[in-house]
């Protein structure tokens, strides 16, 4: 009997911390006007909770990110970065410096998402769930050193 109260007592601890480091990753992701990487979130998580591991940050986005809470954006270039924010909108990847910004969708946009979801409806018989687009370019801060060196 005391072996199961010693259990169920552990593991309460456990899932306590888990959610703790959980819910203070996702409060630093969506306090945040940037797309952090892992790496940044960790830092800026680490100051709160001193003994929060890298792994544990990995493992807590990829969770937030399977159910949907958080949107994962692949850098060619890079880490991945974060982002808070599942209203509509593409992402624009600078290639230069590795920085991320949102491209917010006007109606015109919109229509192109719209007939995609036609097309994969219409040609692959499948349902179009959502989409990520991600355009890659250089950012107006990094193109007059670009064009500094041609």
């Amino acid at each position: 009997m005391y072996i199961i109260m010693i259990i169920i007592i552990i593991k309460e601890v456990i899932m306590k911390k888990f959610s703790k480091q959980r819910e203070l990753i996702l409060e630093n992701v969506r306090n945040r006007c940037d797309h952090p990487t892992a790496e940044t979130l960790y830092e800026d998580v680490k100051k709160e909770m001193p003994e929060l591991g890298i792994a544990t940050v990995y493992r807590n986005l990829a969770e937030l990110c399977k159910e949907g809470i958080i949107i994962k954006v692949k850098s060619a270039m890079g880490p991945d970065h974060y982002d808070a924010n599942l209203n509509p909108h593409f992402h624009f990847l600078c290639e230069s410096c590795g920085k991320v910004e949102d491209i917010f969708m006007e109606s015109d946009l919109m229509q192109v998402v719209e007939s995609m979801k036609a097309y994969v409806s219409k040609n692959l018989g499948a349902k179009m769930n959502g989409s990520h687009v991600a355009i890659h370019g250089v950012c107006q801060e990094c193109l007059p050193k670009q064009n500094d060196k041609n």
